[in-house]
């Protein structure tokens, strides 16, 4: 079998939630130098100005790259398969992780749709095992439906065989 990539609408969906972020953060990192600006000019605190303003441009960049370049290389990396026994998926971006979860392990399937999915019709399914939780992001709503259906139908079936 081959692995399933997340739709093309995440990187736009990660695009804006990353944006947003960077929106509030930019403005409050300018709030606090706007506030301190007149206790940083006193004295020897006008000396480590210079470093709260460098400190807060070095986030505010990084912030920028994570918004513009991270959604793009996140979206390459993503992949995911669903077998008649496990659901393996790939994800990372400096170190790949890959994960395999047995179907018979699988406690519980959850969908997750927060206001920008909604925006593009896009659900993340997250997976319960005694383990913790896993969740493959981004899967258009119709075919997250189609794979919790899956799911449910062949824990069902190993359930039943192992009760026989």
């Amino acid at each position: 079998m081959e692995y399933n990539r997340l739709s093309e609408h995440s990187k736009r969906s990660w695009f804006i939630a990353r944006l947003i972020t960077t929106v509030i953060v930019t403005i409050i990192l300018l709030g606090a130098i706007y506030f301190t600006k007149e206790v940083l000019e006193i004295g020897w605190v006008s000396d480590f100005s210079i470093y709260l303003y460098s400190v807060i441009g070095i986030i505010v960049a990084f912030l920028i790259l994570n918004t513009f370049i991270y959604p793009a290389i996140e979206y390459a990396q993503w992949k995911y398969m669903i077998t008649n026994d496990k659901v393996d998926f790939v994800e990372g971006i400096f170190s790949t992780k890959r994960t395999i979860i047995p179907i018979i392990r699988i406690q519980q399937i959850t969908m997750e749709q927060g206001i920008i999915n909604k925006r593009f019709n896009l659900v993340n399914v997250k997976i319960h095992t005694a383990g913790g939780a896993h969740v493959i992001p981004n899967i258009e709503k119709e075919k997250a439906v189609e794979i919790s259906e899956y799911l449910k139908d062949k824990i069902k079936k190993k359930v039943i065989e192992n009760d026989a």
